[in-house]
């Protein structure tokens, strides 16, 4: 939290967590996981400003039946930071740019392969009203 020194207020960013899902193609499991255990720390280290890798988990269970077995979350402060990071992840000279690069060539991405993507909003910070 910031505290704002013109309305006395705590003053927070809005918290939105973005989700993708896919399956890894056959015969390459071991090989993400290799992966994911050299590169984590790099690929978290180089998210653009606004977004935090929080992690790529294996899904234990889920009422999904086509969401894919991995899914990587990234939190991000605004909406803004979708659009730095797909600018960033275009650049294939940054280091950012050859990890994503590199981690998405794991997934299957044929026409019928499971995948999933969601943008979450903190309710805290979503607009809501009362239905009736």
């Amino acid at each position: 939290m910031v505290f704002d020194l013109a309305t006395n207020a705590e003053e927070r960013q809005v918290r939105f967590i973005q989700e993708w899902g896919g399956n890894i193609k056959r015969g390459k499991q071991v090989a993400f996981q290799k992966w994911l255990q050299a590169n984590e720390p790099k690929l978290a280290k180089v998210h653009p400003k606004g977004s935090v890798y929080l992690g790529t988990f294996a899904t234990i269970f889920s009422t999904e039946k086509h969401a894919g077995a991995v899914r990587t979350f990234v939190e991000l402060d605004s909406y803004g930071a979708m659009d730095k990071a797909a600018a960033a992840a275009k650049d294939q000279s940054s280091e950012y740019g050859k990890l994503i690069q590199e981690l998405t060539e794991f997934f299957d991405t044929s026409n019928d392969a499971d995948w999933s993507n969601g943008l979450h909003k903190a309710v805290v910070d979503a607009t809501v009203w009362d239905t009736k």
